[in-house]
């Protein structure tokens, strides 16, 4: 057990009491199991705990004054005078507390065949009560939303991971594989909803941080169409994205496109079926072996910075916006309707026009999923006899090369795990290492 204090918290709330216990049972060590040659170690194990978060702004329990620059002013023709403004800058909440999650885990190692294959197995429970979140205030107030303990959330979650290791005459190997995920769903949030900044939401009976926007039904292809459809924008032209009037006010669709009423979660944001695992070969001198990661499933949005054209006023469009062959891969007046029907990507628009296709929808979400090869290495040994007539006990030479290929239907020249932020480079390295 352990208790944690925290300056981020009104003294009255600072201190927060975290226990945690765990048992296991060595089955294998039992006298009924000696027999069961297969079986060269079994465990079963268990624990329960909880564990606090304040990751939060400083002092949020005090509020501040600040002070604007003086002002010179005309008292009534007398002689001019400054003055000085003040102003609470932030909404202070003293019962702002410890966020807790409470956690049960059960799980299973083991190892067969006289320990060349080993496995472990995790199931987990977590809950997670009074959750610090920002919260929503009348913009009247003057104050930017302050962190409150509002929320409740579970979340359920497995991890399996299997590994084999062997010798066939000089050769030796090993392989070994994991596999996880989970799925944190919000219980309660006082009927409150965050919404974020990237386009995500964190709502009730929704999965934490979902995407969150308009239903699309691809694009309009003739002004007829438009004529006869829901709209966002009064501007909307053919070309443009063709967003799915969900409902209205009386839980119907109403023929207008609304953000209050339309926009409905669209899927998780956080990946999911995470995985990884590695091969190694060895034979006399040489080894070799090579790592690998990925993501079975997610959902990404893609930005516009990666599929809006003249973005940066004078920068070229991105080349998705074109097929291999230099065709155009939006709609355009210049197209064939069986090109425009077959368009990736809307019409294209200058930076500062309408905004109506770019709207967070389900049109930008795109599957990220990948599989990485995160390295890369072979090496040679050179035997002790050869190199000792030199003078030297050891030598070996290798080349290493990290993320070297990554499988993915992500967006061409985009990484799926770097995302818009930046990239993956591929590095070779050559060396050799000496003893002496």
């Amino acid at each position: 057990a352990r208790e944690d204090g925290s300056s981020r918290f009104h003294k009255d709330h600072r201190w927060g009491f975290f226990p945690s216990a765990s048992v296991g049972w060595v089955i294998s060590n039992e006298k009924f199991m000696q027999n069961i040659t297969p079986i060269n170690y079994l465990k079963f194990r268990a624990s329960i705990g909880t564990l606090g978060n304040e990751r939060i702004g400083n002092y949020p329990y005090q509020t501040y004054i600040s002070f604007n620059n003086a002002i010179m002013y005309d008292s009534a023709g007398s002689t001019p005078q400054s003055s000085m403004s003040a102003a609470q800058q932030d909404y202070a909440y003293e019962n702002i507390h410890w966020e807790k999650t409470q956690s049960w885990d059960i799980g299973v190692d083991a190892a067969f065949f006289n320990n060349r294959l080993d496995f472990s197995a995790d199931y987990y429970y977590k809950k997670t009560t009074d959750m610090l979140l920002s919260v929503a205030i009348p913009s009247f107030t003057g104050y930017s939303a302050p962190d409150r303990n509002v929320g409740k959330m579970h979340t359920r979650g497995w991890e399996v991971k299997l590994g084999w290791s062997d010798r066939i005459g000089d050769v030796t190997y090993a392989v070994s594989f994991n596999i996880s995920d989970y799925k944190s769903i919000i219980d309660n949030l006082n009927g409150r909803q965050q919404f974020n900044s990237d386009g995500t939401i964190i709502t009730e009976g929704a999965e934490y941080n979902s995407w969150y926007g308009y239903k699309t039904a691809g694009l309009f292809q003739t002004a007829e169409e438009v004529s006869e459809s829901a709209l966002l924008s009064a501007s909307t032209k053919p070309g443009d994205v063709k967003y799915v009037d969900v409902s209205g006010p009386d839980g119907t669709p109403d023929g207008i496109i609304n953000e209050t009423y339309d926009r409905v979660v669209l899927g998780s944001s956080l990946p999911h079926y995470l995985y990884g695992g590695s091969i190694s070969l060895g034979w006399k001198g040489l080894s070799f072996s090579l790592l690998f990661n990925g993501v079975g499933k997610q959902l990404s949005r893609l930005t516009e910075s990666m599929i809006r054209p003249m973005q940066g006023q004078w920068l070229p469009a991105p080349s998705v916006l074109l097929n291999d062959n230099g065709s155009r891969n939006y709609w355009s007046v210049y197209n064939t309707a069986e090109q425009n029907a077959a368009a990736s990507y809307p019409r294209l628009s200058h930076q500062g026009g309408e905004y109506n296709n770019y709207k967070m929808s389900d049109y930008w979400l795109k599957s990220s999923a990948y599989m990485r090869i995160k390295n890369i290495n072979v090496g040679y040994t050179v035997p002790k006899k050869i190199v000792s007539k030199v003078g030297i006990k050891g030598l070996r030479v290798y080349v290493n090369i990290d993320d070297p290929y990554c499988f993915d239907s992500y967006l061409s020249g985009w990484d799926p795990e770097a995302g818009a932020s930046t990239y993956i480079t591929r590095t070779y390295t050559f060396g050799v290492d000496i003893k002496f």
